[in-house]
């Protein structure tokens, strides 16, 4: 209406429907294609979030996809482990395995991801992966991925699976035309092949501001 300049708008995570990623509020986006439309008429670019983790909800297909297909990680009792993050009772897909990280890439295909267009871009938050009632705020230890490994041993690389998986998403999704954005929170050696890295969580303070500068030594 005003023709504010900017080049991007970004999505958290109240655009979706009762915290479920892939989906859209609709009473706030009743026509997110459209949106996107006239974005893109104004060469402007959206980003939305999509955390790895899924709220276990029985009406949410992501979810139930993922849990039929035995794509979860476990917990050490060998079931599927439930921890708490921003929807409450969520569980997370093993980005370890490869048939994992392919069925997440689908999951960005237009069909898929409905409400959904080629300039909306991704932001992987809560990586590390976030995990609000463990002791670490994380997953704990002793989580076990579907190869038997306990989470101990391959803690650090979770997050670099996750936003390797999501820029394979939007390059399938552009028939490997484009290169994709991906926003990530959590990252290891080689993140920058597939994603942009962001400091977590800060302020409106100078104090903030300072340190994203870079001094010389």
């Amino acid at each position: 209406k005003f023709d504010i300049p900017y080049d991007v708008i970004w999505l958290d995570i109240e655009h979706t429907d009762g915290k479920k990623y892939f989906t859209w509020d609709g009473s706030r986006f009743s026509n997110s294609i459209e949106m996107l439309r006239n974005l893109s008429s104004k060469g402007r670019k959206l980003v939305s979030i999509v955390d790895p983790h899924l709220k276990r909800d029985d009406n949410y297909k992501v979810f139930t996809d993922a849990r039929d297909k035995g794509l979860l990680v476990k917990n050490s009792n060998g079931n599927d482990f439930d921890g708490w993050c921003w929807p409450g009772s969520s569980s997370w897909p093993d980005f370890l395995e490869k048939h994992v990280r392919d069925w997440w890439a689908d999951q960005f295909l237009l069909d898929n991801y409905q409400g959904s267009a080629e300039n909306l871009y991704v932001w992987n938050d809560m990586n590390e992966p976030s995990v609000f009632n463990s002791p670490e705020i994380t997953f704990p230890k002793d989580v076990k991925h579907l190869s038997g490994r306990e989470n101990r041993e391959v803690h650090n690389i979770y997050a670099m699976l996750v936003h390797q998986a999501t820029w394979d998403g939007l390059l399938k999704r552009g028939n490997y035309k484009e290169r994709p954005f991906v926003l990530t929170r959590g990252f290891f050696a080689g993140t920058q092949r597939s994603a942009a890295v962001w400091t977590g969580d800060n302020m409106g303070e100078w104090s903030h501001l300072k340190i994203t500068v870079p001094r010389p030594r």
